[in-house]
């Protein structure tokens, strides 16, 4: 596999490709499904439906986008578009976050995953072509629930080249500014597309709602789905990595192996490493062996214990308790190498897509 080109702002490109094996890119792949799977069954256990488990999880409402109500549409499409965020370390990949709700963009981006350097080393990288994979995920969904080939592309990630890369693929596709939903779309009973991708961050408020929320009741399928944010909220990684009675010893054999030590910040006992600790107590005697990340992607800092001071640590920790809307995870120490190995693998119905660095 080879490394996204840098764009202004961008952690820098390696001077070089990035090579891993056969073996270890598939692993990236095979890790991510697994975990995906778990973490979906994870929180469809939490209640009957998708409002009930956000308050299940101890999610704030406001932090989410409010499901559409079709909770059969929501439930089968919810893990549809996916990106797994691994730090390699001494014993392989490890999954330090999930996103379901935000992963896409523009197609012709990440498109350059298997460009540079295949020609010279070709038996060394093995890359995944996204847009195939992409529009084979959208042409079982549309098979499967009896719709036309033809969507829009919403939102301003997309590039007139996707459109013609979709075309090619036997779809009806066109690029579409949020504003005009749901006007654009034709009459219900008679819409233009039958699926709306969307890509970049979605506000949880606001004038950006609206237009979707319209369009959602005209009928147009959204994806991701309104519901696909919960998932990526970390606290469902918690949940897996504290395990759940129905895992099997497989199951858990994988988390221990693949997913760092993830607790949600809440007082009491927990287990850590064979002993029972107060989880306060812990972050705050072993900070140099914890992150404190945000349950919800972009709503506030990291803060990486080995990197803060003691001070700034115990702040970081009082705040994340009191507030409850945090997790805590073990520290991935990256194993030495020419490049920072930080990627995202991109999955899409399960397919692999290709990896970017991670930012």
């Amino acid at each position: 596999m080879t490394a996204k080109p840098g764009r202004s702002g961008d952690r820098p490109p390696p001077a070089g490709p990035l090579v891993l094996s056969r073996q270890s890119y598939d692993e990236l792949f095979e890790v991510a499904a697994a975990l995906l799977t778990l973490v979906r069954r994870a929180v469809l256990a939490l209640a009957p439906t998708w409002p009930e488990r956000l308050c299940a999880l101890g999610a704030d409402p406001a932090d989410h986008l409010p499901p559409s109500g079709l909770e059969t549409t929501e439930t089968d499409c919810c893990t549809l578009l996916a990106g797994a965020d691994f730090v390699a370390d001494g014993t392989g990949p490890r999954l330090v976050g999930l996103d379901t709700g935000t992963v896409l963009g523009s197609t012709g981006e990440i498109a350059a995953l298997s460009s540079a350097g295949q020609e010279k080393l070709p038996e060394r990288l093995f890359g995944y072509d996204p847009r195939a994979a992409l529009a084979d995920a959208l042409a079982d969904l549309c098979a499967r629930r009896g719709l036309p080939r033809s969507l829009a592309l919403i939102g301003p990630g997309f590039h007139p080249d996707d459109v013609h890369d979709l075309r090619q693929r036997c779809f009806t596709a066109d690029l579409l500014d949020p504003g005009r939903l749901p006007g654009a779309l034709g009459r219900p009973g008679g819409l233009r597309y039958a699926l709306g991708l969307l890509s970049g961050a979605r506000q949880t408020g606001g004038t950006d709602l609206a237009p979707l929320r319209d369009a959602q009741r005209a009928g147009l399928l959204l994806l991701p789905p309104l519901s696909s944010s919960l998932l990526a909220d970390k606290r469902a990684l918690a949940l897996v990595s504290e395990g759940l009675p129905w895992m099997t010893r497989g199951e858990r054999a994988l988390v221990e192996r693949r997913l760092p030590w993830t607790r949600i910040t809440l007082a009491g006992r927990t287990s850590w490493h064979g002993t029972e600790q107060e989880l306060p107590g812990l972050l705050l005697t072993q900070r140099e062996r914890f992150v404190l990340k945000r349950a919800v992607a972009g709503a506030g800092p990291v803060v990486v214990g080995h990197g803060t001071d003691e001070r700034t640590w115990a702040a970081a920790v009082r705040r994340a308790f009191a507030q409850g809307d945090s997790v805590v995870q073990e520290y991935v120490r990256p194993a030495p190498s020419p490049s920072p190995l930080a990627l995202r693998a991109l999955l899409f119905a399960g397919r692999p897509g290709g990896a970017v660095l991670a930012r």
